[in-house]
């Protein structure tokens, strides 16, 4: 998809996700973008003391987080967002497959936890972390769309 050789599929929405999609909509489609190096779960890259890859699809195919072990720091990417509190990440093309992928990331148990949306978590982040998971695990099953969590909206809004 970054590549622009195929497009990209529509996400499954919940009725709060559908007026930010729709404004999203009207922001231009990004150019295809070059490839240097595709990255596999597992991979090691040369920063952080040796940072891993961490395959969790679910938002997009190919969704990667990247775990700093000797730090005990991870970033989620669009997988988990913290905003207001820590929740699944929204807009999920395999909402069931986001679910899982967010429990892999909480099993982790960072100390620091950086999202794609929302400020980092850095006092009880694993803990948070795996609660959220396990709550978005208990609201999934297949009476949902694409067995999404019928996560609430954040108190706040995600974007004004």
């Amino acid at each position: 998809m970054i590549r622009g050789d195929e497009p990209v599929p529509d996400p499954v929405l919940l009725d709060w996700e559908r007026p930010l999609h729709e404004h999203g909509l009207t922001v231009p489609a990004a150019p295809p973008t070059r490839v240097d190096h595709e990255l596999e779960d597992g991979d090691e890259l040369p920063f952080g003391g040796g940072a891993r890859v961490v395959h969790s699809p679910g938002h997009t195919p190919g969704s990667i987080g990247i775990h700093l072990p000797r730090h005990e720091v991870l970033f989620t990417g669009d997988c988990v967002a913290a905003v207001d509190r820590v929740i699944l990440g929204v807009m999920n093309i395999d909402p069931a497959q986001a679910v899982a992928s967010f429990g892999r990331l909480a099993a982790l148990a960072p100390s620091t936890a950086c999202f794609g949306h929302g400020d980092p978590l850095t006092t009880d982040a694993a803990a948070l972390l795996r609660a959220a998971a396990e709550r978005a695990q208990e609201e999934s099953g297949p009476d949902r769309p694409g067995g999404a969590a019928p996560v609430s909206p954040p108190a706040r809004p995600l974007a004004d």
